[in-house]
């Protein structure tokens, strides 16, 4: 349902190209669809199709508004410059506002570098 702006365009998207061949008409081709003589499986009414668009609308201002506990909240890292930099980009990166690439170098015994496995 999240893929579809409206209900017309839930239907549409189960009409194919030799339906509309042989109907000639849109709205016949919808109508088809959402009885139940055309499309993929069961059809959603309306109501069904605009309840579920409610629900998932919900679901995702619920997670947007949904605060997470930072992974580096309460700890010291005052000898770790590191993980002081990492914490202090904690909270942008959870809330997309930020990206971050690390690039690590590990060298082996002889001092070389080890490429990180990916």
């Amino acid at each position: 349902m999240s893929g579809f702006a409206t209900y017309e365009d839930y239907l549409d998207a189960q009409v194919s190209e030799t339906d509309m061949y042989y109907l000639e008409d849109e709205d016949l081709a919808r109508q088809l669809v959402e009885l139940g003589y055309r499309g993929n499986g069961d059809t959603l009414s309306r109501e069904e199709f605009e309840a579920q668009k409610k629900m998932l609308r919900e679901r995702n201002v619920q997670k947007a508004h949904a605060k997470r506990e930072l992974a580096s909240a309460d700890k010291d890292f005052t000898d770790e410059p590191f993980l002081a930099e990492l914490a202090s980009r904690e909270e942008l990166l959870q809330t997309g506002k930020l990206t971050t690439i690390l690039f690590l170098r590990a060298p082996n015994a002889k001092g070389q570098e080890v490429p990180s496995p990916t």
